[in-house]
């Protein structure tokens, strides 16, 4: 007579094997998984929170004007805090509001030091008033004294110098534009309005440029007159130029 096995008993032990086998591949998978971030739970502590790969030197270079100290107050870094973390963005906002800067780029070093690479602006010329010489760059912003003016630049005269002012940067414009010929020479660059530019030589003749534009008919026009006797030579409207 054949022994009947209910199935059922089996079937359960079965399916408690599988779950069983289930549950330790998954243990395995989630093993591995946490294994593999903790090389990079280091490399973020490293980064973010550990003091071996924080700012200890910031470094400051392309500075004449300007000190090392002043910059180092205008970056504002503050020496522990970890190098991954310093915003170089703000840090570079906050140098470039120093008036003597034209551009700065900020660079971490690893593992410890901050690069401030400081781009002073040149001077193309002065303001001189009762306060000294001040320095002017190509965009027309006074930004910092003197002691006297620099070779190679003029002085400038007009009633409000600044980047804003039409006056100044018609007046700059001009002086950008003259050939070496008539810069070399020149000493003064006075405006009344952007239309009304005179150059000032060194020894005392002016040139009445007018206004931006024409440059190579009011070159050709004054290096033409200034060969011939006069003190004050009108080249603004260069199809009619004058002397006296």
């Amino acid at each position: 007579m054949t022994r009947v096995v209910p199935a059922i008993p089996r079937l359960t032990a079965r399916a408690q094997l599988a779950r069983a086998a289930r549950r330790r591949r998954i243990g395995f998978r989630i093993g591995i998984g946490v294994l593999a971030l903790v090389p990079l739970g280091l490399l973020g502590w490293l980064l973010l929170s550990s003091p071996l790969l924080a700012v200890k030197k910031v470094s400051v270079s392309g500075t004449s004007l300007l000190t090392k100290a002043q910059v180092l107050t205008a970056a504002d870094v503050t020496t522990g805090t970890p190098l991954a973390r310093v915003d170089t963005d703000a840090v570079a906002r906050r140098v470039r509001a120093l008036r003597p800067v034209a551009d700065v780029r900020v660079h971490r070093g690893w593992p410890a030091t901050l690069r401030l690479q400081v781009v002073e602006r040149t001077p193309v010329a002065v303001v001189i008033d009762k306060t000294g010489v001040t320095l002017v760059d190509r965009s027309g912003l006074p930004y910092a004294p003197a002691a006297t003016r620099p070779q190679g630049t003029v002085r400038l005269q007009v009633h409000e110098p600044g980047p804003a002012d039409p006056t100044t940067r018609a007046a700059l414009r001009v002086l950008a534009d003259l050939p070496a010929n008539l810069r070399t020479p020149l000493r003064i660059v006075r405006a009344e309005s952007p239309s009304s530019v005179t150059l000032v030589l060194r020894d005392g003749r002016e040139v009445l440029w007018g206004g931006v534009g024409d440059t190579t008919l009011k070159v050709r026009a004054a290096t033409a007159l200034l060969r011939m006797p006069g003190r004050i030579f009108d080249v603004s409207r260069p199809a009619v130029v004058t002397r006296s």
